[in-house]
């Protein structure tokens, strides 16, 4: 998916350029994105909450950028607190603990940027080790899917909360670990999977928000920050999304970038898996292959489970 890709290595220039405080918030300040304190209800187990929205699909067009590398041999990590990374952080100097491939974790307090942070998990993180074994490995994805080991950022993984929380600064919530996979040529299609661990009561409670975001919210914009261009969301409702784990909610939106002349068709599932929180998104600028996102949902949810 060419223009997405370009869209992510904008997100590397621009973070290395000029610090974002989109990830996090001054230290002190609560973490938006984080799943304490919880105050929603808690849905009833089994129960698939999808509910009507109003459809607004803006339509796209034109060619994509050829793919630019931002890698830079001999760059090294940023240090925790810093709220701007280098653009595809080298992992691999003397002294920093390299994240196994494709795998990103969520800061886990306020002020660490997740450009900085998301690229090393927390060492002797039990947790963070154990969720992050349990993402899909390239043979468990839908057929094509590879990991995507260059993510720049959360810019795509903290899409389920923005959306839950209709565009009003959400983040990853702390703690989480995510990984994307592309598939095509082109990387025409990219799936990002989430997996957090915030106990069965917040898991069913971050479902409940998500099945209530519609029809209130319908549409919200992210503005310019570490991407320097707005990016447009219209969300509505997913025709029979399947019920999958304990309980689980589903949303289908479109992204626009207007300066990349850029339109995303997206699916999102969340499901509650015990005390675990999944969500498995599929974008793609063609029609997103529905039954690829469901199967790869219900194999997130099936090794948490």
């Amino acid at each position: 998916m060419p223009r997405i890709i370009a869209l992510m290595t904008a997100a590397a220039l621009a973070t290395a350029v000029t610090p974002s405080a989109a990830h996090a918030g001054p230290p002190g300040e609560p973490d938006s994105g984080t799943f304490a304190p919880i105050t929603a209800p808690v849905a009833p187990a089994g129960v698939n909450a999808a509910p009507a929205g109003v459809n607004a699909a803006p339509a796209g067009v034109n060619a994509a950028p050829a793919r630019v590398s931002t890698a830079s041999a001999g760059v090294q990590a940023a240090p925790a607190g810093v709220n701007a990374a280098p653009a595809r952080v080298s992992t691999a100097s003397a002294g920093v603990q390299a994240a196994p491939a494709g795998v990103r974790t969520a800061p886990a307090a306020a002020g660490v940027s997740s450009a900085t942070a998301a690229s090393v998990p927390p060492p002797d993180d039990p947790v963070a080790e154990r969720l992050t074994a349990a993402l899909l490995a390239a043979g468990e994805a839908p057929a094509g899917f590879t990991p995507q080991t260059d993510a720049v950022d959360d810019l795509f993984a903290r899409i389920p909360a923005e959306i839950a929380a209709c565009g009003t600064g959400a983040r990853v919530p702390a703690g989480t670990v995510y990984r994307e996979y592309v598939r095509g040529a082109g990387e025409e299609e990219l799936l990002v999977e989430t997996l957090a661990e915030p106990g069965a009561d917040a898991a069913r409670a971050a479902v409940t928000k998500l099945a209530g975001v519609l029809p209130a919210c319908t549409s919200f914009t992210r503005a310019a920050g570490e991407v320097p261009a707005d990016m447009g969301f219209a969300l509505s409702a997913y025709p029979l999304a399947p019920a999958i784990g304990d309980a689980s909610a589903a949303v289908s939106f479109v992204m626009t970038v207007p300066t990349l002349k850029l339109t995303v068709k997206g699916r999102l599932l969340a499901a509650a898996a015990g005390k675990t929180y999944v969500t498995v998104m599929l974008m793609s600028e063609a029609d997103p292959k529905v039954a690829d996102l469901e199967a790869a949902a219900r194999a997130a949810v099936a090794k948490v489970a």
